[in-house]
This record gives C-alpha cells, structure tokens and sequence, in this order.
C-alpha cells in the first residue's frame, strides 16, 4: 500500500495480545478496558470491538457522549460501559435509558438522576475521594451520598452497582494509604445497606504491579495500547506490545551547502509531532536510525542522513513502532522528550490516516 503522506497502523493483534497478558495478571478481578480520547488515539470504534470480541465485558468511555456512541455503534448490553466525567447540566436520561452506568461523586448528582423520567434504574458507581482529589466525596460527606443512594435504590431509580476510587499510582505508601481509605469507604457502605458492590480502584500501574490494588476490577488505559509508563519498565519487559506505528515517506532529500544531507518527511508539529524532539530522538529507515533535527516545522520534519547514500524520496520512514524493525518505540519517544507516551499519541492529528491490521 502507497502511503502519500503519513500513516498510523493499528495492530489489534498486538491489541488482543495485550488484553490476554492483561487478564491473566490480575485474574480473577476483571478487566475494564478504557477508551477515552479516540482509545488513546487508536480509534474507539474498532478498539472497543475489538476488546468486546476478545471477551471483555467492560469499557470505560470516560464521558456520555462517548458512551453513548459507542451504543450506537452496536456496542449493546450485555457489555457494560462506564461515564464518569459528568457535566452538571447534562441530562442524564439518554445514559439512563442506554444502560450506561454512572460514576457519582455527589448527591446532587442522585437528584438529577432521581428527576429524571427514565424508565430504568440508574446503574451508579459511588465514588469515595481517597486522596488523588479527582471527584468523589470526601470521607465526611461519604455516608450522606451512600445513604441517598440507598434510598433512592428502595425507590426503584438507582441500582448502586459498584463503589471505586482513583489513586495517583505515584508513590506506593501514598497508595497503601488510599487502599486502606478506600476500604474503610466500603466498610461504611456496607454498614449502611449496601452489602457486596463491585469495588474497583486501581489503573494500569497500580492493577499491574499490586495484587492489593485490584479487588474486583481493574480499568486499563495506557497499558491496553502497550504504552507503559515513563522511565519505568518497558512494554517488552511486561509482555506488552505497542499497538501503533506512525510511519511517512521521505519527501525530500537534499544537499545544504556545507556538505550535509538532509532528508523529510511531511509531518510535523501540526500534526502533533513534540517540537523538543530534534536533537534527542530519531526516526528509521531501511532500520536504521537517524537523528531529527531543527527546525521542525509545520507540517514537516527533517532528519540527518550523516553518511547514509541510500536514502531517497518514497522510503518509508517509520517515527515510532514497537522496536522491531530498529524504530525507536514511543517510551522512547516519550522519555527522550521528557512526557508520557500516551501524552504523544494523544495529541496526533486526525488528519493523519489510520489504518487497522
């Protein structure tokens, strides 16, 4: 297949791989697989698919709209999806009424849930603040919202499904500590009525590397799309493959006047390309390495052919891959640059092809 400008290629193989080193590490919880922001860049649709298909029965959408795309785009019950990011003003019957379950940090919250005309109950998830400070109540208004939930539950509106958390998976004693919260969250829950909720804290980092951490269900991001953290163990070393391969012919090769050979291709920081990435990351071709330089530009990129004649315009340059072919891989990318890997996928434009393998 020519490519005219730039492509990224999604591997769902190396998607399903990944999803079955996942589930078998923190067996017997289960596995929500999160697809926030396009699924990491990788394209919602066809992830979500793809995990469902490979017996995932949650996914994390992050927000309605998205949840409710994903309904539309044949994603039905029995697969759960999860909203959390609620706006205040949303109506939330449409989410209601598509069995979406909701992740509820405060009682109003319940009573725009108890206003609404749908039909069904809400599904909700209580959301206990264990320190992160990323919604959920504190520990003094904890009780209050379990205690209207369950009112709200013998009322027939809400089926409170799950009690969870986040935690900064930065420090492992300040995540012992939110462990410790969060079970004393639960143990209150269940004194006030609510006797064996799914209970789920823990992301990638945390779900991978602490058995504490699980409990009943795990939500992977990052790590689903082989992008392990920064500066920590590689995908490799955990058995995680990259999913994404951006790759673009060389556009020009040229001869500067002292003597230099530079060569381009046509992405550049427009197309979301990080502008510290000249000088301290380089591109492949034929596997072989060559180093960005500046200027990166709007819409291009140059790299340094040094003493490499092979080179000319049509060649496939691979940005970042999964390191099998000599590419740097985007842990590489995002340790050289000093972000997170999933911070460089993110950001890509969607005027940059993708295509699905």
């Amino acid at each position: 297949m020519t490519i005219s400008r730039g492509e990224l290629l999604i591997d769902l193989e190396a998607l399903r791989h990944n999803l079955d080193v996942l589930t078998a590490q923190v067996a017997p919880s289960q596995v929500m697989v999160v697809v926030k922001n396009d699924a990491y860049g990788h394209g919602l649709v066809d992830v979500t698919k793809a995990a469902v298909e490979s017996g995932i029965s949650w996914i994390g959408a992050l927000d309605v709209p998205t949840a409710l795309s994903l309904r539309e785009a044949g994603i039905s019950s029995p697969t759960r999806i999860f909203a959390w990011l609620l706006d205040p003003a949303e109506d939330l019957e449409p989410a209601i009424s598509a069995s979406i379950d909701l992740g509820i940090s405060t009682v109003e919250q319940l009573n725009t849930i108890a206003a609404s005309s749908a039909a069904t109950p809400a599904r909700v998830h209580l959301k206990i603040d264990t320190g992160l400070h990323r919604n959920g109540a504190t520990p003094e208004d904890w009780p209050e919202l379990v205690a209207r939930a369950r009112a709200l539950e013998d009322q027939g509106t809400v089926e409170i499904v799950a009690v969870w958390t986040h935690i900064a998976e930065a420090d492992d004693h300040e995540d012992s500590l939110s462990i410790a919260r969060f079970e004393e969250a639960v143990a209150v829950a269940h004194d006030l009525g609510v006797p064996s909720p799914l209970r789920h804290l823990a992301a990638s980092a945390a779900g991978f590397a602490r058995s504490d951490a699980r409990f009943d269900l795990v939500r992977f991001g990052a790590f689903v799309y082989g992008l392990p953290p920064g500066d920590g163990p590689s995908a490799e070393s955990m058995g995680l493959r990259q999913v994404m391969t951006l790759s673009a012919p060389v556009s020009v090769v040229e001869t500067l006047p002292d003597g230099r050979r530079r060569a381009s291709i046509d992405l550049g920081f427009a197309d979301g390309l990080s502008t510290l990435a000249p000088g301290r990351i380089g591109v492949a071709v034929h596997g072989r390495r060559h180093p960005l330089i500046d200027p990166l530009e709007v819409d291009r990129a140059w790299f340094d052919l040094a003493d490499d004649n092979e080179v000319a315009v049509g060649d496939l340059v691979t940005v970042w891959g999964d390191g099998s072919a000599g590419e740097p891989t985007l842990q590489e990318w995002g340790d050289a640059t000093g972000t997170m890997s999933e911070e460089l996928v993110v950001r890509l434009s969607p005027r940059i092809p993708r295509r699905v393998i």
